[in-house]
Formats: C-alpha cells, structure tokens, sequence
C-alpha cells in the first residue's frame, strides 16, 4: 500500500487528531466499507506520530463506529460499515453550504448547544479529557481580532461536543460545527457596540461553560447554557446569532 497524505487538525488531543485527520479522509474521499486504510505500522509511518498514539486513536475510531481492525495476513485497519448516526450526520453535512443554509445550521445548532453542554457536565472526565477544553478556553480568550475570535469559539463547542456522551446528540452537533466552519462565516459588529465589553462577557461565559463541565456541576452548567443562549452577536448579513 502506497503512503497516504493526511492533514492533521490543529486543536484536540494528539490521538483524537490523528483519529479526525482518518475521518476526514475517509469522508472526502468517500471511502466505501472494506476500504482498507492500513496496518498500524503503515499509519504509524504515513501519520508520522508514535505507535501508542496511533493505536490510541484506532481506539477512538472504533468506539464512533468509523473503522474496524483485522488480524492475521492481509489484515490491518478497515473502514466499517456507517451506523444509523454517521449516515445521519452525512445526510445533514449534504447541504450546500449557501448562506441560508449555514443560518439554519445554526439555529439547530443552537437548540442543541444546550443539551450538549448539560450532558458534557453530567459525563465525569478525566484531566487528560479536559486537555481539549482546557486549550480551546485558553486559544479563546488570546483571540487577537474578530475572526479569530469567531474561529476559536466554534472550536470551544467542538471541544465541549467531544466530551458530551450521547454518540447521537455528538454527532449531530458536531456535523451542524462543520458546516458552519467549512464555510467561515464572518462576525461583525454593530457601531452602537463597545468590542471590548462584549468580547469580555462572551469569554467570561464560556469560561463558566468550562468550569461547569470540568466540575461536573450541571447546575451551575444550566444556568451558563441558558446565558450563553441569549448572548446574541450580529452573523452576515445583519441577523444576529448565539454566541
């Protein structure tokens, strides 16, 4: 088997990477079930991380139902047959990602958010769970300029997805990010708003959604879901959208 090109994700953990770098190719390049991606020692090789790291993220490719491993000659790593969610997240990712289309992925995305967050906080984690969050709250709040600040905010709510523990509501949620994401929707201001002030509020409540889910405190979770839902910021062409 020819080296394959992947390209790595800049945020998350190393093995969750290497798991959404296989994902995503196996999803632009429309790999069909039995598709065979490699051994381990050719994935080590092609992706250039550590066997542990790899093997960590086979893990993680499995438990979402993405590939399937074989032992013995000719076998390796597989691409597995998609579950009822992953045809259900492709079906949402099948829109054309016109402006209207991207505003109502965020509107559902929006009616989602808060259950996400609430089951992120009902599910315990570990410190290296948090890792993610933990990066994506600090890239946050050093965001230098609108756009970024933009970009690092859907990256928090990928972060927090990854640790919410319904697959169905995960993956929904995260399909509807990445429609918005692909399609890097600009974040404008009104004239009458002060960027420092509403900037300050945004990060202050994001950082609640954080320390609500890394203190597994749902309450305290609740209550932040239900701040953040009202923190409207202007999206596109002049509606305005959650934060």
């Amino acid at each position: 088997m020819s080296a394959t090109s992947f390209e790595m994700p800049r945020r998350a953990s190393r093995a969750d990477g290497v798991a959404r770098a296989v994902e995503q190719r196996i999803t632009e390049d429309d790999l069909a079930p039995g598709f065979r991606l490699g051994t381990r020692a050719e994935l080590v090789a092609s992706l250039g991380v550590a066997p542990s790291t790899v093997s960590e993220a086979i893990k993680l490719l499995e438990d979402r139902g993405r590939v399937t491993t074989k032992t013995g000659p000719g076998g390796g790593v597989f691409v597995a047959e998609p579950g009822v969610t992953i045809r259900l997240a492709r079906s949402i990712m099948s829109v054309t990602g016109s402006a209207s289309e991207v505003a109502d992925a965020l509107e559902v995305r929006n009616v989602l958010e808060p259950a996400v967050i609430i089951n992120a906080a009902e599910t315990t984690h570990s410190g290296k769970d948090l890792e993610g969050l933990i990066h994506a709250m600090s890239a946050l709040r050093a965001a230098a300029n609108t756009a970024e600040f933009f970009r690092t905010n859907l990256e928090f709510h990928g972060e927090v997805a990854q640790l919410c523990s319904n697959d169905v509501l995960r993956k929904m949620y995260t399909a509807l990010l990445e429609i918005v994401q692909s399609h890097e929707p600009r974040l404008a201001f009104r004239s009458d708003q002060d960027q420092a002030m509403v900037n300050a509020r945004r990060v202050q409540v994001h950082q609640d959604i954080a320390d609500a889910i890394a203190t597994g405190d749902v309450p305290a979770a609740r209550k932040a879901a239900q701040v953040h839902g009202k923190q409207l910021v202007p999206h596109g062409q002049g509606t305005s959208r959650p934060a």
